[in-house]
């Protein structure tokens, strides 16, 4: 057995972090890049505009992202800027081929999807310590649903971030019909993202159950959102209050570019779309994404959800770019499709082909999976239905803290990963490669149900990627049969003797894997093997 693993130096992991933060730094300071297309026009986006204004110069400049969806207003070649400083609520419904940017000095603008609820007139007591945040119309209360596998909650409050990210909620979900809540912690205001959570049940009947500072239940049956607030009136205890609404900030379509946009406080996606090509996110901040309802299933259970960027079905020439990522529910940017390729599919076509995709030069933290590629099918393919990857390359990214977010710490994830990949599936890889990345602060896995076996055209080819994890900890969770993408899911850990296997076994490359002491506090998540 050679020795794979190498012990980190004492510089290594403080030179990294020291990194990651000067490339963060040049992501939040990158200046506009935009380019006119033909016959295109440039218009103009304030928080002190006026949308009776024309929008084509800063001095008439249009004021919501409403007026800019306008149906017609917009054509291929056309760019839209936003003032830098602002922020923007609502929607932004992308038009095909066109770029969104910004102009102006200062901060990226910022595009929420969330509501502002920082006045203290929009809160009232409810019960003792339990305030009720009082709607007026924003959300649309749930119908519902015809009994299925799955029933959708088409409203919800998945998160709530105070003073942008200094603090924020921990939500409370009951399984349906039954008295018990799901894994809550402890979220006063001197702990907060320095302690870690507890996995737990608690007795939770109504909002009066609510018992920690910050803990919030939204009632998706009547759209009403409780917080516990035990310093008093929320918007009085905070500057700034935003309830991230389900819905993705951004609606995608094939040719956009988004540009030097901060896009926060959204409890869906950051940028979401369906099959579209030709797509680039490049020069972004993205953060505090997801943690709304999904869908509840039969049992009772919900899901939560939300990727920083996404594209679900399938895509040509897509790129993210030198952007911050941060605080998303599930993951950082992210292709996924799922289904039955036997099955007649007039939205998403019979070839589920991703090609010529690039995802680098990012710095991304504190997302459930910082990376993800997610193409799943049983079915066999043939000439004219197929599920493929072509062309695919994810490099340079610097990755750290995954599952250390606050879906990582308020929520049911178990499955935190640097990397997820698709499950066992009949998809086919050509040139798909993960390389020339930095990984460490892993909570969990490297890789999480990933089909690979390289020497068979199967997943990703890892090369040159720096690893560090503490020895022992948990590595991959692959079939037992991984070589061949089958069988029930096993965990492979972070020694010599099984990364010898993975390696042999076309599972992992040849990377630089290092291994760091292991603190307390991974000890106390489980992270490591003692």
């Amino acid at each position: 057995m050679r020795e794979i693993i190498k012990a980190a130096t004492a510089d290594m992991i403080p030179a990294l972090d020291a990194e990651f933060e000067a490339r963060k730094n040049k992501i939040l300071a990158t200046k506009s890049e935009w380019e006119l297309g033909e016959g295109g026009t440039v218009y103009y986006i304030s928080a002190s505009g006026n949308d009776e204004n024309d929008g084509k110069s800063p001095e008439s400049a249009l004021k919501s992202i409403e007026k800019i969806n306008t149906d017609g207003l917009l054509k291929a070649g056309d760019v839209v800027l936003f003032n830098r400083g602002d922020r923007f609520y609502g929607i932004l419904q992308s038009k095909p081929y066109v770029t969104y940017s910004a102009y102006g000095e200062g901060a990226k603008p910022m595009l929420c999807g969330s509501i502002d609820a920082s006045r203290s007139e929009d809160w009232e007591r409810w019960g003792e310590n339990p305030y009720v945040y009082k709607y007026t119309g924003y959300i649309a209360k749930n119908l519902p649903n015809a009994e299925g596998k799955y029933r959708s909650i088409p409203s919800d409050i998945g998160n709530i971030v105070f003073n942008d990210g200094e603090y924020y909620g921990s939500r409370v979900l009951k399984y349906e019909d039954r008295d018990i809540s799901i894994f809550v912690g402890n979220n006063g205001l001197t702990s907060n993202g320095k302690e870690f959570w507890y996995r737990g049940e608690k007795k939770f009947a109504d909002a009066n159950d609510l018992g920690h500072n910050l803990e919030f239940y939204f009632d998706y049956t009547t759209s009403e959102l409780f917080l516990y607030s035990v310093y008093g009136n929320p918007g009085d205890v905070f500057e700034r209050i935003d309830l991230c609404k389900k819905q993705n900030i951004v609606r995608g379509a094939s040719g956009i570019t988004l540009d030097n946009l901060c896009l926060r406080y959204g409890a869906a996606h950051g940028m979401g779309s369906g099959t579209a090509h030709d797509v680039t996110v490049r020069n972004c901040e993205v953060g505090w994404i997801g943690g709304s309802i999904q869908h509840i299933n039969a049992n009772g259970w919900p899901t939560r959800f939300g990727n920083a960027i996404e594209i679900y079905g399938y895509t040509h020439n897509y790129k993210t770019y030198n952007c911050y990522i941060h605080q998303a529910f599930d993951c950082g940017p992210t292709i996924q499709w799922s289904g039955d390729l036997s099955k007649e599919d007039p939205q998403w076509g019979l070839q589920k082909h991703n090609k010529n995709i690039r995802f680098y030069g990012n710095a991304i933290e504190r997302c459930d999976s910082p990376l993800e590629v997610w193409i799943t099918t049983p079915t066999k393919p043939t000439a004219e239905r197929y599920a493929k990857l072509e062309d695919i390359r994810i490099y340079d990214n610097l990755c750290r803290y995954s599952g250390y977010g606050f879906g990582g710490f308020t929520h049911q994830k178990a499955d935190y990963n640097m990397f997820y990949g698709g499950g066992q599936t009949e998809a086919e890889y050509d040139e798909a490669y993960i390389e020339n990345n930095f990984m460490w602060h892993i909570r969990l896995f490297l890789q999480f149900a990933v089909p690979t076996n390289t020497k068979k055209g199967r997943g990703f080819n890892w090369r040159n990627n720096v690893i560090i994890k503490p020895y022992g900890s948990e590595l991959s969770l692959l079939g037992q049969d991984y070589e061949n993408a089958k069988g029930s899911f096993k965990k492979y850990f972070y020694t010599n003797e099984e990364l010898e296997k993975l390696i042999d076994g076309g599972a992992l490359g040849e990377n630089f894997f290092y291994h760091s002491m292991l603190t307390e506090s991974d000890r106390w998540n489980g992270i490591g093997k003692k």
